[in-house]
């Protein structure tokens, strides 16, 4: 029984996670495939520069060139559409391994085996994350192939910064809603809950480029950490990596703690 809730899991979530690592990656090359048309469009920078700069730096292309591989990329792909990909995908994983179980009236009969609670959960948790690498891996590859083909001229270094910075808001957006299911025992109260902590976290992200009152809130929010300061065209600060691992950590921490100590008689 050591990997077997892991192994069960992952053979339960293959197929899906396929369709997703097609999808995804059929994505990603239809944006690249446009990158020419915006390059030799002439005047597209000099338009996004009459937009209010903290309108510019809300939607994440403050201070890049719209018209370079990386810009382009930094706006349209890895500012909102992947990590919404990536939170989709980790978000329903972590609500409905252990809340969803308890909903279906499974999860007594797993626990019935000589596992505990614990392994449980972090064997989830390791699935969790095992699927936010998949979809950044996809990425990696796709552009690895597509890139040079349109001439994006992205650095390897800034890439692999801002696929890891949205590895790690899946990631622990992801252990949120999994921690959250296996403190209520709940799909729906999981899925909710983490997902309006992810659309606050965008919202503080995002608005203290407009408000400059809000400029502290940003502090609190994941989403800043992984995606502040357009990584993939200005560099991915190194340390916001740490913060999002930590805060992971305290997350799978606190629902061990909480899942060993709920009484699951309903």
């Amino acid at each position: 029984m050591t990997l077997a809730v892991l192994s069960r899991a992952l053979r339960d979530r293959a197929r899906s996670l396929l369709w997703w690592s097609v999808g995804v990656a059929a994505y990603v090359v239809l944006i690249v495939s446009v990158f020419p048309t915006v390059r030799d469009t002439s005047g597209m920078q000099e338009l996004l520069q009459q937009y209010p700069k903290s309108v510019l730096a809300m939607m994440g292309v403050a201070d890049i060139d719209m018209t370079s591989g990386a810009g382009f990329m930094a706006a349209e792909l890895f500012g909102f559409v992947l990590p919404l990909f990536v939170l989709v995908l980790t978000l329903g994983t972590g609500a409905n391994a252990v809340g969803g179980a308890e909903d279906r009236g499974t999860l007594d009969l797993l626990l019935s085996h000589p596992v505990s609670r614990r392994t449980v959960l972090v064997q989830n948790a390791v699935v969790v994350a095992l699927e936010a690498l998949c979809l950044g891996g996809v990425v990696l590859v796709t552009l690895a192939v597509a890139g040079p083909i349109v001439e994006l001229h992205l650095s390897t270094a800034n890439l692999l910064g801002a696929v890891l910075g949205v590895v790690l808001l899946g990631v622990l957006l992801g252990w949120v809603a999994l921690v959250v299911g296996a403190a209520t025992g709940s799909r729906a109260a999981a899925l909710g809950s983490a997902s309006a902590f992810a659309a606050l976290s965008y919202l503080g992200s995002t608005l203290p480029e407009l408000v400059e009152g809000l400029r502290p809130v940003r502090w609190l929010s994941p989403f800043w950490y992984a995606t502040s300061g357009s990584p993939l065209a200005l560099g991915f600060t190194w340390w916001h990596a740490l913060v999002l691992l930590g805060a992971s950590a305290v997350v799978l921490v606190v629902g061990v703690v909480l899942f060993d100590r709920r009484d699951l008689a309903r």
